[in-house]
């Protein structure tokens, strides 16, 4: 009776273990494929609301954060992203100041290049109706710096942000960088000489200060590159050829303790990259030479 039992014992085990570890990948395979369907358009929506526009809105929103969870979290599946733009795009024409559409829209769509087109242009309908939230200009800066490559337009929705988050000094100098990186070395000192003017905090106003320092001291080599090219019809090969023929009559020092140089685009860089960090790295340096 003892060995029954005993017997009986060890195939529950087994069985139990068994169930344990095949159950969850054949639910997995039998079940179906969630999807997420698209929407009629906004004018039916809005009509099968029944005045309800923001509560059908957060419906929408809440339906498509559950789909993009299930699909990229439990099931490991890529969503259909373009019906999810589809949805909150939707979601936003019923409630244009449903901020938590915008947030999950640039968290879900940010990394895919292609989308970037879409979602500025969904972040910018929520900028012109949320006109207090810093964040939709600096999602849309941020878009158009790392995806697209265009330092520009980024700094002109950062300097927007700036504009709106006056607690941080961080914007504003990615905006002074940006402008810099876009060929707009003048447009980001005189947006500096502006922030330093209007800001009173005096920690602020050091760092605002400090970058200024940096872009005029770029403009000076700009201009003396300027006129080198102007003169010899090239491109000099140093920072320091510059001033050997005159076109400058000295070589800034970066304030970021880093060392001005000609990229192979004719361009004035520095070794620092206008970073804070930089600086600390090179001071710990000269402490031990």
């Amino acid at each position: 009776m003892s060995i029954k039992k005993f017997g009986l014992g060890i195939f529950l085990i087994f069985f139990t273990g068994s169930m344990t570890f095949y159950y969850p990948k054949i639910q997995r395979a039998c079940k179906p494929s969630l999807r997420l369907h698209r929407l009629p358009p906004e004018l039916a929506l809005s009509v099968f609301s029944f005045g309800n526009k923001e509560l059908m809105a957060s419906v929408i929103f809440y339906n498509t954060e559950f789909y993009f969870g299930e699909k990229a979290g439990s099931q490991k599946e890529k969503p259909e992203y373009k019906i999810l733009y589809d949805a909150l795009n939707k979601a936003t024409d019923l409630d244009p100041y449903n901020m938590d559409c915008y947030y999950f829209a640039q968290g879900a769509l940010s990394w895919i290049k292609p989308a970037i087109p879409v979602l500025n242009r969904l972040l910018i309908k929520g900028l012109n109706h949320r006109k207090w939230d810093w964040y939709l200009p600096f999602f849309i800066g941020a878009n158009y710096y790392f995806q697209l490559k265009d330092p520009l337009h980024a700094a002109q929705y950062m300097k927007q942000a700036a504009g709106l988050n006056h607690e941080s000094p961080i914007l504003a100098t990615l905006t002074a960088r940006m402008f810099y990186q876009g060929n707009q070395t003048q447009a980001g000192i005189l947006y500096l000489k502006s922030l330093i003017t209007e800001t009173l905090n005096p920690v602020f106003k050091k760092q605002f200060k400090r970058r200024l320092h940096a872009l005029e001291a770029i403009f000076f080599l700009e201009q003396g590159l300027n006129r080198y090219k102007t003169k010899f019809g090239k491109n000099p090969k140093n920072v320091r050829e510059i001033l050997m023929t005159g076109m400058i009559d000295y070589i800034p020092a970066d304030p970021y303790g880093g060392r001005f140089y000609i990229d192979s685009d004719g361009r004035i860089l520095t070794t620092s990259k206008l970073a804070e960090a930089w600086r600390k790295k090179g001071r710990k340096e000269n402490k031990k030479k």
